[in-house]
């Protein structure tokens, strides 16, 4: 028989380990909430369905953001940090103009397969205008996204890269477009599409516009 003592732990280690358990716990729940989110209205969510899919105890969610409200503010800073972080990337990338302006394209359509409560946000917003500061902070990121997006057409139309459009226009009709491409992903009805589907959807109704778009030397 061993009778030999178990090893201490070092309360450093032991700390430590506690924080990623938590930071994992955390973690599973948004991801949780943000699922449901993107498939139901917020009143329709319940702390135990959060709790169910995320494989952790109802109580956690209380541990770690109080109230269902402070759980669903979480999701939407996350969302909105990942949102930011991704399109500003794609707008600062060290390429031409004309790169930058279908970057960005791309990076805007992959935040929303890999995100569709984006697309749920911003559809419940624009049918019944915000209703709590949540909403409003979303409204008014991607507004600023949006500029930003603007910005980006401008570029590229003043280096000759792409015809003479109105970038305003041009970015309110590729925001309108991606959105509603990628809501036909959430839709629960014969309309419905697969993501991969509205990805290549995209992809090829992007290349034949960007092919429009682009300057035709031969006619100069």
């Amino acid at each position: 028989m061993n009778d030999a003592p178990e090893p201490v732990v070092p309360a450093a280690d032991a700390a430590a380990r506690g924080s990623r358990r938590r930071e994992r716990t955390r973690a599973a729940l948004l991801d949780a909430a943000e699922v449901l989110l993107s498939q139901r209205a917020p009143e329709e969510i319940r702390i135990e369905d959060v709790a169910v899919r995320a494989g952790v105890s109802p109580a956690s969610v209380y541990v770690h953001f109080g109230t269902k409200a402070g759980l669903l503010a979480a999701v939407t800073e996350r969302v909105l940090a990942v949102a930011t972080d991704t399109l500003r990337a794609a707008y600062a990338a060290q390429v031409s103009p004309l790169e930058r302006f279908a970057g960005v394209g791309s990076a805007y359509l992959r935040l929303l397969l890999d995100h569709p409560v984006v697309v749920k946000y911003l559809s419940v917003t624009g049918e019944r205008g915000p209703r709590t500061p949540v909403e409003e902070q979303v409204v008014d990121r991607f507004s600023d996204l949006r500029g930003e997006f603007e910005q980006s057409i401008r570029d590229a139309v003043e280096a000759g890269a792409i015809r003479r459009v109105d970038p305003e226009l041009m970015s309110y009709f590729l925001f309108g477009a991606w959105n509603g491409v990628a809501a036909l992903a959430l839709r629960r009805d014969a309309l419905a599409i697969d993501p991969a589907r509205v990805e290549l959807s995209v992809i090829e109704s992007g290349l034949v516009l960007l092919d429009g778009l682009l300057v035709d030397s031969r006619a100069d």
